[in-house]
């Protein structure tokens, strides 16, 4: 039987969008700026999902914190002139975007609320959103379960009809905290390992897996 749900959250990088590559492009730029040999992608792909803080601190260990302010600066001025040279959406999308169009629709990300906006305009996708909130939309960023609460209150929906999806644990931690349904996506740039064992509700492969279990 499936769940009935009003309100669908989605992450965006790694869940929305495959971000990245273009991430790591902008990253090993930075690096190159301080003069440091470039990270493999994958390494730089581990470090997303918990904010530009959290990417720059670990991709760039030898510069920070000292640093950090112009690590910041020479990322940002890279990253969000290149944010769509390479970053697409996944497979199906739209097509769950479309699924839900009855439902509140909304995105949570931990990425700065300017970078999520220029991403989903850049793909097209802005507009299918009834609120866009990005990391620095609150005090605390996922798993702080405060912007889901947030959004609960503000569409006046039960946590038990709401549904958070993501790639990442923290995803199914704020989800879990905040008190909704949670759903775990394996294909994007989150680890899986870290993924299952944050014991979403379900786990899916493919977006297009959504139609199954939710309603």
């Amino acid at each position: 039987m499936k769940k009935a749900v009003d309100l669908v959250m989605f992450d965006l990088d790694g869940t929305l969008a495959d971000t990245g590559r273009d991430l790591a492009d902008a990253v090993n730029h930075t690096r190159a700026h301080f003069d440091l040999p470039p990270l493999a992608d994958s390494l730089v792909r581990s470090h997303v999902g918990r904010g530009v803080e959290h990417l720059l601190k670990h991709s760039l260990p030898e510069e920070t914190p000292k640093n950090f302010l112009e690590v910041m600066r020479v990322f940002l001025e890279r990253y969000e002139n290149h944010l769509l040279d390479t970053t697409v959406l996944y497979p199906n999308v739209r097509e769950a975007l479309d699924y839900f169009h009855s439902k509140k629709r909304v995105v949570i990300s931990n990425k700065m609320h300017r970078l999520t906006v220029a991403v989903l305009r850049g793909l097209g996708v802005e507009q299918q959103f009834d609120a866009i909130l990005g990391g620095d939309s609150g005090p605390e960023k996922k798993p702080d379960p405060g912007l889901l609460n947030y959004v609960l209150e503000h569409f006046q929906v039960p946590a038990a009809s709401a549904l958070m999806i993501g790639d990442g644990d923290t995803d199914v931690e704020a989800g879990k905290r905040a008190g909704v349904f949670t759903c775990g996506v394996t294909y994007g740039l989150g680890s899986r390992e870290e993924l299952v064992a944050a014991e979403p509700d379900i786990l899916i492969d493919d977006l297009a897996q959504l139609s199954r279990y939710f309603c």
